[in-house]
């Protein structure tokens, strides 16, 4: 990466790796250290230094172009001035003409409308035409900048990762490769004792070996010899070389520019004669203006009849609306009453029926317990009289025995006057029995009546309880029902009062669009005889603008030619001093490379950098010394020790403050 040789270092001293860390080790590794990190800044300083002048070239083809580009907008700001109507539109172009390139380019997208906006009125249509494909181009083009800066970006971030990468990949072989690194760390120690030998010879030859820049060198002084002498002419005629090779460099690109700079001034004397051509074929551009008003005017009539109808269309439909909502209301409500009134009919015959159905039921019960108690009674009567049969067969049969035995009259007779009172006593007994029995029966069959009675009663009344449940809810089923209807009735009865507020809304918005229309239609009316009158002075105001185009286009040819010209001189310089840089260098490596008379001259040229520079940072003057201790160190070092409340000397950690410093100059 970098151009310069790199600088040859002394043999590294180091102890045997059997034995423990000396003051010399540690020395070597923090100079061997320090060599690393100054081989890493300059190679990060020469790419750099090249990224530096390629995005340099880069910067200043753009800048070019993009003030090319900038003039031509300008200019076809200040030309568009006249032909514009409105004020804002004026302005627009105005704030274009006058601003910098971020106004510009903040105001591309308004600018562009309006381009396409007055290509639309031109006449000739190859114009209008070019115009709009130089808008969308614009457009594109600023797109495709953004797409390109987002990629640029992104390709940055790579490159500036693989960089780290590889910076840390040869800063990793650098400390494996180091012998100082291995020492201190006591690593490799078997490889250590089987290069003892190789270790001794490096010894021998330590030119060979890289050293520390602030490393001591161990010089023989010899005599110039004539090989020197030949070495020192090759350099000179190196020097010569390279010296005209940058010249002649510089030339090429100073012609190169020229002829870039011819080449673009013959296309853009070519598109001006062609914009000219152009411009002197269209029509004046007072016919313009006038067909755009006339065309603006038949717009905003049409506009006008077109509201006006689709107000009355609106005003026809709310009132079509409004009589059915009434229309709607009314069926609903007849429906409803209707319905209510049906139910109550209905209810009312069930009732009667129920109370019908309760009184047969209770009738037919009453002769049902009547006809049951008269079969008990029956049945009696047939048991009685078939005892009172059997009681007459045991008498005849007894009689008729008697009757068969003679026995004694009187004896007989008193049997028989007790038979007759026995018989007698019985009958009574039977009939005071069968009086009771009846009474028995008839007090039961009473209570059994009755008890049928309550019974039916109950039954009937558990029966009339559950109709009654079922009624009442079938009743509060046709009441939800209603009540439901009666809420979709109100939420459409919402929706039509939401509908007809929207609708007078409506009304009202196209009642004052309507105003307006007509009052803008005024307006026009006034503008365009106002405008008639202000064509002639934007004629006048148009060839104005002309003749300060001419001049200002001549102007800036001349400011971009002078442009050209301080862009060549600075590129020769920069060629020259690139040059002279790769002198200075080739004739350090030189210097270094020889190893005779000119080591004690490089040795006293690092005295005298370790006297001069910083010793912290190793690039800047020392400028700056602290009164406690005397030591000198730059001022930038400083400030950032003070900054970091790092307060104490780097040589003998005394500590000091901002008022300890004192600025010197060598």
């Amino acid at each position: 990466m970098s151009s310069e040789p790199a600088t040859k270092r002394m043999k590294l001293e180091l102890s045997s790796p059997k034995e423990p860390l000396t003051r010399q080790d540690i020395i070597a590794f923090q100079k061997e250290a320090l060599f690393r990190r100054l081989n890493e800044q300059r190679a990060n300083v020469e790419s750099l230094k090249t990224q530096y002048d390629l995005s340099k070239k880069q910067c200043v083809d753009i800048s070019r172009k993009l003030a090319n580009l900038m003039a031509l907008v300008v200019t076809l700001a200040r030309f568009l001035t006249t032909f514009c109507e409105d004020e804002e539109e004026r302005e627009l172009c105005r704030q274009v003409a006058e601003g910098d390139e971020t106004l510009i380019v903040q105001l591309s997208d308004p600018f562009m409308k309006l381009l396409t906006k007055l290509g639309v009125r031109g006449s000739h249509p190859d114009v209008s035409r070019k115009m709009e494909e130089l808008a969308l181009g614009l457009k594109n083009l600023q797109d495709a900048n953004g797409a390109l800066s987002y990629e640029n970006k992104q390709l940055t971030e790579e490159v500036s990762s693989l960089k780290k990468f590889y910076q840390g990949v040869l800063h990793k072989y650098d400390r494996e490769d180091s012998p100082t690194v291995a020492r201190v760390f006591k690593r490799a120690l078997d490889e250590a004792e089987g290069s003892t030998g190789d270790h001794d010879d490096s010894k021998a030859n330590g030119t060979d070996q890289e050293s520390v820049g602030n490393g001591t060198i161990s010089v023989k002084p010899e005599l110039e010899t004539p090989t020197e002498k030949r070495s020192n002419e090759l350099i000179e005629r190196e020097l010569q070389i390279t010296e005209l090779k940058s010249q002649l460099e510089s030339l090429h690109v100073t012609v190169g520019e020229l002829e870039k700079f011819k080449k673009s001034n013959e296309e853009e004397l070519i598109k001006l004669r062609q914009q000219v051509s152009a411009q002197q074929l269209q029509e004046p551009p007072e016919v313009h203006d006038r067909d755009t008003l006339l065309e603006k005017i038949n717009h905003l009539t049409k506009e006008n009849a077109e509201i006006s109808s689709v107000n009355a269309d609106l005003l026809a439909k709310f009132q079509e609306l409004t009589r059915e909502q009434e229309i709607y209301t009314g069926k609903v409500a007849q429906e409803f009453q209707t319905a209510q009134d049906a139910l109550k009919k209905h209810n009312a015959t069930l009732e009667k029926d129920l109370v019908r159905i309760r009184t047969t039921r209770d009738e037919l019960l009453g002769k049902v317990a009547i006809l049951e108690a008269e079969t008990t009674k029956s049945a009696l009567l047939t048991d009685l009289q078939s005892a009172i049969n059997i009681l007459q067969d045991q008498w005849n049969r007894m009689d008729s025995r008697f009757n068969s035995e003679p026995q004694p009259q009187d004896a007989l007779m008193k049997e028989l006057q007790d038979m007759e009172v026995a018989f007698k006593e019985l009958t009574n007994i039977t009939h005071k029995k069968y009086s009771e029995h009846l009474n028995q029966e008839s007090v039961i069959s009473k209570l059994t009546v009755e008890k049928t009675k309550a019974d039916q009663k109950y039954f009937a009344a558990m029966r009339s309880k559950d109709s009654i449940l079922v009624e009442n809810k079938n009743l509060t089923k046709s009441l939800a029902k209603s009540n439901e209807l009666i809420n979709q009735l109100k939420d459409s009865d919402k929706l039509l009062q939401q509908k007809i507020a929207n609708l007078k809304q409506q009304l009202e918005i196209s009642q004052t669009n309507e105003k307006r229309l007509i009052d803008s239609n005024k307006a026009t009316n006034l503008k365009v005889m106002s405008i008639n009158g202000q064509l002639c002075k934007l004629k006048k105001a148009l060839d104005v603008a002309r003749e300060e185009n001419h001049h200002k286009i001549a102007e800036v040819t001349k400011v971009q030619t002078q442009l050209q010209d301080v862009e060549a001189d600075l590129k020769s310089v920069k060629i020259k001093a690139a040059n002279s840089e790769a002198k200075c260098q080739k004739l350090q490596a030189s210097l270094l490379s020889d190893g005779g008379d000119n080591a004690p001259l490089v040795e006293e040229l690092e005295n005298f950098r370790s006297l001069v520079y910083c010793s912290l940072c190793s690039k800047n003057w020392k400028s700056m010394t602290i009164k406690t201790c005397g030591h000198v160190f730059c001022e930038n070092c400083c400030k950032e020790r003070l900054a970091s409340r790092m307060r104490k000397c780097p040589t003998c950690n005394k500590p000091f403050s901002s008022n300890d410093l004192l600025s010197i100059h060598l």
